[in-house]
């Protein structure tokens, strides 16, 4: 942290007390009915964490803002700055549907991407990806200032109203005061957002810092801030476009997405030429895959073969070469329910972002390996297959393959059934154990599972002998 605060120039050691900066955010925090409470009399410390995806490991440090003087004001300012993107979103489609030109190329996930190579017919004969380097700590304050006040006035503007009105759960225009919660103007909007950029403060052991160049990772607001940035600069390059002589150009860029500092490129052969007139010269801007045929992309891995383009998902803690802990353990207390509703919620994800069954059926033996040695039952895995194909029918139709099928090759098979032993234990010592054994055996084997596993478990609560002595059964007819 020494060496960090020493080198940076994101921060500058100030002479004030944590006391006194305190006091007077407290002052005129309660003219904007953005009150510091008790436990918020205090300044952000500063932390860091791993990006263990990154080779060596690099540190990302982040300002402590979840309990401080000015954490009210940026929970208005991201329910303010929410309603204004929502306002820009409608605006630029509205302005897409009229003139063929995208000026919005922010987007919420990979969904999105999905979604426009879906209207492309997955016919693409080149990808790249950008991002940014260090894009909060490099955002400059009077640039920030500049584009987001221009933003939001034009945005009152267009709707014609006096107010925004918000409380801690939305934002919303009108054109008189709330009963509830804070009513900003469009003055008071900005010189809120103004206020916090002007008194990013963090205290370090005893001395107290001040960040005179970006935003800091932490802060609520901080994501809204920078993806309303970079959008006003994209809106402005694609105004500056000429319809008539650089149709072309329009049209590349159509297909360009941004999810907040990575940007992807769908045949867009102009982007690397281009994008320093696009962005202020303070933000650096890297390529980030080396061949046009491939790339990944936030959660997927994008590939390009004879004109077409394929998806599957992509997860970087795969390259890791240490165990993640994720999904519930079925020992925990998270209701047996709803941990197997995270397995519903992951097939649709793989189902939605894999092209080829091959790929679907990878990612679901991966994790159904995973939750069975977090206690989770082969058979309700199978049973919550089921489920999910018969109420997403849509998702599966594309991989021509019936329920049975990817039963057969996407769920991992544990090292014994625990169904089975269930059902063997009730009938052991019965006078009629061996038709029951049989059937049993038999019916397990018509729903594909692995004889030789079967075996196994029927060996952990019978006699070995009298499992040898029905081997034949253990056979698919």
């Amino acid at each position: 942290m020494n060496k960090e605060l020493a080198s940076t120039t994101a921060y500058v050691a100030t002479q004030h007390k944590e006391v006194d900066v305190v006091k007077e955010h407290t002052t005129f925090l309660s003219k904007c009915n953005a009150s510091v409470s008790g436990k918020q009399d205090k300044l952000p410390t500063m932390y860091w964490i791993p990006k263990l995806h990154k080779n060596p490991y690099k540190a990302r440090f982040i300002a402590n803002s979840s309990a401080c003087t000015t954490t009210n004001i940026s929970k208005l300012l991201t329910l303010c700055l929410s309603a204004i993107k929502i306002h820009v979103q409608k605006y630029c489609h509205t302005v897409s549907e009229n003139s063929g030109v995208n000026l919005y190329w922010p987007i919420s996930n990979s969904n999105d991407v999905l979604d426009k190579l879906k209207n492309k017919h997955f016919h693409c004969s080149s990808v790249s990806t950008y991002d940014f380097s260090t894009l909060y700590t490099t955002l400059p304050h009077t640039l920030i200032k500049e584009k987001l006040t221009t933003l939001i006035e034009k945005t009152f503007a267009r709707e014609q109203a006096t107010f925004l009105a918000c409380n801690f759960s939305k934002a919303y225009f009108t054109d008189s005061p709330a009963n509830k919660g804070t009513t900003w103007t469009c003055d008071e909007v900005c010189r809120s957002l103004v206020f916090l950029l002007d008194n990013i403060y963090i205290r370090y052991g005893n001395t107290v810092y001040r960040q005179v160049v970006g935003i800091p990772m932490g802060t609520n607001c901080a994501p809204l801030i920078a993806d309303l940035f970079l959008y006003c600069y994209e809106r402005d390059f694609m105004l500056g476009l000429s319809p008539d002589t650089q149709s072309d150009v329009i049209d590349a860029f159509n297909n360009t997405s941004r999810y907040l500092d990575d940007i992807l490129n769908l045949d867009n052969p102009f982007f690397d030429r281009m994008f320093n007139k696009i962005y202020p010269p303070e933000l650096t801007l890297n390529k980030a895959n080396t061949t046009d045929s491939e790339a990944a992309f936030l959660d997927l891995r994008l590939s390009v073969t004879n004109g077409s383009i394929t998806t599957k998902i992509y997860d970087k803690r795969d390259d890791f070469n240490f165990s993640i802990v994720n999904y519930p353990h079925l020992d925990g207390d998270v209701p047996r329910a709803t941990s197997y509703g995270v397995y519903i919620s992951q097939l649709m994800r793989y189902a939605r972002a894999s092209s080829n069954v091959e790929d679907f059926n990878d990612r679901n033996r991966v994790i159904t390996s995973k939750l069975l040695q977090q206690g989770y039952r082969f058979h309700k895995l199978r049973k919550t297959f089921s489920k999910f194909y018969n109420r997403n029918s849509d998702l599966v139709l594309k991989y021509n393959c019936n329920m049975k099928t990817l039963l057969r090759s996407g769920i991992t098979h544990p090292q014994f059934y625990g169904d089975v032993i269930y059902k063997l234990r009730k009938i052991k010592g019965s006078r009629l154990f061996s038709d029951q054994f049989k059937r049993i055996i038999r019916k397990f084997v018509h729903r594909d599972y692995d004889p030789s596993i079967l075996r196994r478990t029927a060996g952990l609560v019978i006699d070995r002998t009298v499992v040898d002595d029905h081997s034949h059964i253990f056979v698919a007819r």
